[in-house]
Parts: C-alpha cells; sequence; structure tokens
C-alpha cells in the first residue's frame, strides 16, 4: 500500500495483513471453493472500493482498497460524503494473529476475514 516511511506502526500492521490476504489469494487462485468466492467478491464490488479500518476500541488505522484481477490493492479517495465506501472493522487481536501466523492462513484461506467482499 503506502510506500513511504511515514505512517504508524498501526498502518504498518494493516499493510503487512493485505500483503498477507494478496499472498493467500495467490497460494489459493486455482483452488475451489476459494476461487469461486473471490470471483464472485470480485463480481460483487465491481471495482467498486472498501474501507478496511483497524480498530480497537477506536479506530486505529485505515486504508481503502479494491479487489481487482485476485489482487487487492489499494484505491483512491475521493468525492462526496455520500460516495465514501462501507467501513469493515477488523480487530487488532486478530490482524495481530494474522501477521504471527502467515502460514497457517494460507494453508487455509477460510480463516481469513474476507467480509468486506460482501460490500
Amino acid at each position: 500500500m503506502s510506500k513511504t516511511d511515514d505512517i504508524s506502526p498501526d498502518q504498518r500492521r494493516l499493510e503487512q495483513y493485505l500483503d498477507i490476504c494478496n499472498r493467500v489469494l495467490a497460494a489459493n487462485r486455482d483452488r475451489f471453493p476459494y476461487n469461486r468466492i473471490w470471483e464472485a467478491g470480485e463480481a460483487a464490488l465491481k471495482g467498486r472500493t472498501v474501507a478496511i479500518a483497524l480498530v480497537d476500541d477506536e479506530p486505529r488505522a485505515s486504508c481503502v482498497v479494491k479487489l481487482k484481477d485476485h489482487h487487492i490493492e489499494a484505491a483512491e479517495t475521493g468525492g462526496a460524503a455520500g460516495d465514501q465506501p462501507p467501513v469493515s472493522r477488523l480487530s487488532t487481536r486478530y490482524i495481530d494473529d494474522v501477521l504471527a501466523n502467515p502460514e497457517k492462513y494460507i494453508k487455509d484461506p477460510s480463516l481469513i476475514d474476507w467480509c468486506w467482499l460482501k460490500r
């Protein structure tokens, strides 16, 4: 996502999480039923963006992403307030587990919270 060194540790954690999600997508691109789920999610989003927020009691970091060609990528925000994407909230506890155990999630993509695909 961001390539600068001026980001917060929480923002960096969120970016690392999305990198692992992309590794999950790449490693399981041809694996049924995940490939069908991601294709359906991509079709449902139709190029729209989704905001993902890392939260405890308060939001700690967020980003706007889209799913394209079985890859999660950063997306630009903009437009009127009514045009803002829906926010999927991910707990720091969950993110920390993904970061500590990426191979577990790559091996079993059902453990990743793909709730934002339904937005």
